[in-house]
Parts: C-alpha cells; structure tokens; sequence
C-alpha cells in the first residue's frame, strides 16, 4: 500500500512572473524544479501549511489568496496529493533557505525547466489559464 501524503504549493507571482524552486542535492529528486511547499501536517489547514512551509523555506510571510486546484500522482513510492493555491502578494525576498536556486519566469519559460513530476500540471494549469484569460476565461484546471 502507498503512503499518502498531501503537500500544497504556492503559484507565487511577481511582476506577471511565477517562482520556481531547484530541489536541493540532498532531498528527493534532487535538482528537480517545484513551486515551493511542503507537506500538510496533522491538525493545519492547507492555508496555515503553506504559510508556514514558505516562511521556512523561502524566508516570506504570505497568505495563499486562492485555491486553484489538486493533482495526485504517485512519486517515488508515494501517493502525493498537490494542492495549489495562488499567491499574488507576500512581504520580504525570497531567499533559498531550504531549496539550490530559485527562478522568476514566465508561466510558458515555466514549462520549459526540468520540473519535478507532481509540479507539471499545475505549470500546464498557469500558462493554460494566462493563455485563456485574454478570452475572459479564468478556470483553471489540471
């Protein structure tokens, strides 16, 4: 039986720019690109998670605005449920405490990283959704 596990992400966005963030050498597909997040942990909300997972590990008080969608996908022996929120305001800098190398890019420069497997649809459902928004539709779905 798989473990079960579920992580939330943040679609930081900047300047009509999202954040990527390198896996570090010594984690779990390591050099992997993600959307910075952690796991759920008993008894928090995904909205406290992410709050907490992106003080930890990019240095930032933010408060996810919205959410836009999950994904399960079995990875490394695991089944992992990705719930992504949108955050389009936060304080500080990001900085890399726990992740090799962060990036803004475009939702399209987006897909073209080495993305970690869970974190591919939600980069399809961004550049999806900035591609539609100009037709005023604004669901996203992955």
């Amino acid at each position: 039986m798989l473990k079960t596990l579920d992580v939330v992400c943040a679609i930081l966005e900047q300047d009509g720019k999202i954040l990527l963030a390198q896996r570090p050498l010594q984690a779990d597909q390591p050099g992997l690109w993600e959307f910075a997040g952690g796991k759920v942990e008993a008894g928090e909300t995904q909205p406290d998670a992410l709050v907490r997972e992106l003080r930890e590990e990019l240095g930032i008080e933010a408060r996810p605005a919205r959410y836009i969608a999950s994904h399960q996908r079995e990875v490394s022996q695991r089944l992992i449920t990705l719930h992504a929120w949108h955050v389009p305001a936060f304080t500080g800098t990001p900085e890399t405490h726990y992740h090799s190398q962060l990036a803004w890019c475009s939702p399209r420069e987006a897909l073209s990283y080495d993305l970690a497997p869970a974190d591919i649809p939600p980069a399809g459902g961004v550049y999806s959704l900035t591609r539609r928004q100009t037709s005023g539709l604004v669901l996203m779905a992955f």
